[in-house]
């Protein structure tokens, strides 16, 4: 849900940001149907339209804010950079939650999927990642003039994500020292004034 905070933050959307007192709380919401898919985050519109999905919360968002590229191939660039962020973090995803996609790892199991992650899996999407940026004539992900809601996933992504996680990713990656031009774009994102000004009042500056 970082994103899709940051996003509005960004955009000028003012969003209730409701967080959970205790997972009770949350497990009675799956229980009475107010998740229409068990999970967060979700989109309350009007106090009567859900939207699930983060990327589908943050398509919205992007298209009420007026910032969903009018070309569509532009847009479809935007869209295929925020899917791929996507596809990298299955991986990671599915060792840190294995029982919500009904999977059981044994502890050797999850070592060596880590080993994968590590040495193969993301630095596949990085280095992918890399390519874009580096054709890039703006430095964002897709070539928008403007960051777009891809920039904003992979943005968290790079800043906290990859290097807060230190059970999954190995010291090496999580430095992305291998990736300068990730690591431009996780800068460049971390500098833009209401990203700085969202985390400043938070505390997390």
């Amino acid at each position: 849900g970082e994103a899709i905070r940051l996003f509005a933050a960004y955009a000028g959307l003012e969003l209730e940001d409701v967080r959970f007192s205790s997972r009770d709380e949350f497990q009675k919401l799956k229980e009475d149907g107010t998740l229409p898919f068990g999970q967060v985050p979700l989109l309350e519109v009007g106090g009567k339209d859900k939207i699930p999905q983060s990327n589908a919360i943050l398509r919205y968002l992007s298209k009420v804010a007026g910032m969903t590229p009018e070309d569509p191939v532009l847009a479809a660039k935007v869209d295929a950079a925020l899917d791929a962020e996507t596809d990298a973090m299955v991986g990671p995803l599915v060792v840190s939650y294995t029982t919500r996609f009904g999977i059981d790892l044994s502890d050797q199991q999850k070592t060596d999927a880590c080993k994968a992650i590590n040495e193969e899996v993301m630095p596949r999407h990085l280095n992918n990642l890399e390519k874009l940026l580096e054709s890039s004539p703006t430095g964002w992900v897709a070539g928008t003039e403007l960051p777009s809601i891809a920039d904003f996933v992979w943005g968290c992504a790079l800043a906290h994500y990859i290097p807060d996680k230190d059970r999954i990713f190995n010291e090496e990656l999580r430095k992305l020292d291998a990736y300068p031009s990730c690591q431009a774009l996780a800068a460049k994102f971390m500098a833009l004034p209401e990203v700085k000004a969202y985390y400043s009042k938070s505390g997390l500056a």
